[in-house]
């Protein structure tokens, strides 16, 4: 223990006296892997405060929403998949909706929304001009507060005549009352989206923020004004629509969910035995598949970031060997006065092994600040992702014994003579 003990003291006076001396040299060794540790540390933190933001979502809001989408919402399609095949997905029609709302009977409340997030429309009040943008521009009916947890604080809901006659009216969040009515109570008064005048009808409550996004930043209007105005032509034919459904209670949810999978089907006259052309989700299946896509990004970040730490290796291993060749005297007179092979072959070893730690150390503590800044940001708890931690001191430990032990034996191999050759 005590020779164990020894060596370290010995190994770390080393290090410590071989940083000083050559100082550049090491710092550069250093960089490469902390380049790598904090790259995969911060990514890494970065992604579990994505996971527990979501996971705080998905709690915050209601476990009975589920949604009918064109596409899986929070998939990433590459190659193939994001072009001629996704062009083969068929929209989301209002006429769709229509039909499916009129023959489902588990569900108690049902929108169809389309939604820019966020938006750069133009948002003033006579020469007074919103400064900062829309986390929410979105044109629905009515249920979409009720689905969305939006309570009116002042006015009406938008209703089917608002619909049908394609009204300019709108419902603002709290966040625009303060800009641009801080006096006055918005209801009643107009309001211009892109220079085209809207009636304000109703205000909701506050909410305040979620996931870094103001949620009282946001402005709805019908959908068919949506889709005459900022949509194009023809909004009956042409709207891509995210529906959004509400069943009774958690334990109707999925006879619920299988009863619109079920309408929808008919509705498109899918033949029995093909794949829907449409995707289904309830917010916990969204979290799956969150869950799997940060799991991917996990595997490349991991391998790329594992292939600067491979190069980082190599600099560990030259700067040993360079180091051996600095060193043959001082070898030399060790091996004179009794040291063992084992005793050169363990400090260059440890030497190397610490060098890596040492390196890895410095990227955990700046991939770890860098992480959190983004946490801060979403107004969470900070992160410390200690399975990625752990393992990044593991790798940096493996790499110090891989890259160190030829160092390590050819310095073990040396001869007390050689050091004559160096004076």
């Amino acid at each position: 223990m005590n020779r164990i003990i020894n060596y370290l003291v010995d190994a770390i006076g080393g290090v410590l006296f071989y940083f000083g001396q050559t100082k550049l040299r090491t710092a550069l060794t250093l960089m490469g892997i902390t380049v790598g540790v904090s790259s995969i540390i911060a990514i890494m933190t970065v992604l579990e405060t994505f996971e527990q933001s979501t996971e705080s979502l998905v709690a915050d809001m209601k476990t009975n929403i589920f949604y009918i989408t064109k596409d899986n919402p929070v998939q990433v399609q590459f190659g193939n998949d994001a072009g001629w095949g996704k062009r083969k997905i068929p929209r989301i029609t209002w006429d769709e909706y229509e039909q499916l709302k009129r023959n489902l009977t588990l569900v108690t409340n049902m929108a169809a929304t389309t939604t820019e997030e966020p938006s750069d429309r133009t948002i003033s009040v006579g020469k007074e001009e919103l400064k900062s943008r829309l986390s929410s521009f979105w044109g629905s009916d009515g249920d979409v507060l009720s689905v969305s947890k939006y309570d009116i604080l002042d006015g009406r809901n938008i209703q089917d005549v608002d619909i049908e006659n394609a009204s300019r009216v709108a419902i603002v969040g709290y966040y625009i009352k303060e800009q641009l009515f801080p006096y006055s109570n918005p209801v009643g008064q107009n309001i211009e989206i892109d220079n085209i005048p809207f009636e304000i009808i109703a205000l909701t409550e506050p909410k305040g923020e979620l996931l870094g996004q103001n949620m009282d930043s946001m402005i709805g209007i019908p959908i068919s004004t949506y889709l005459k105005y900022y949509g194009g032509k023809g909004w009956r034919g042409r709207p891509d629509l995210q529906l959004i459904l509400e069943a009774e209670s958690m334990d109707t949810l999925e006879d619920a969910t299988d009863e619109a999978i079920g309408v929808f089907r008919a509705i498109r006259k899918i033949p029995p035995g093909e794949p829907n052309n449409f995707y289904i989700a309830t917010n916990d299946q969204l979290m799956d598949t969150f869950g799997s896509f940060t799991s991917s990004i996990k595997i490349f970040v991991g391998l790329v970031a594992g292939i600067s730490l491979i190069v980082a290796g190599i600099g560990i291993a030259n700067i040993m060997l360079v180091s051996l060749t600095e060193r043959i005297k001082e070898i030399g007179i060790r091996k004179a006065l009794g040291a063992r092979r084992v005793d050169i072959f363990l400090q260059f070893l440890i030497e190397a092994i610490l060098i890596s730690i040492l390196g890895g150390i410095v990227g955990i503590i700046l991939g770890l600040s860098f992480g959190n800044v983004v946490a801060t940001f979403l107004e969470q708890n900070p992160v410390i992702p200690y399975e990625w931690v752990f393992y990044s001191l593991q790798i940096c430990a493996s790499m110090g014994i891989i890259f160190g032990l030829y160092p390590a034996i050819k310095a073990s191999k040396l001869n007390p003579i050689d050091s004559m050759r160096y004076d």
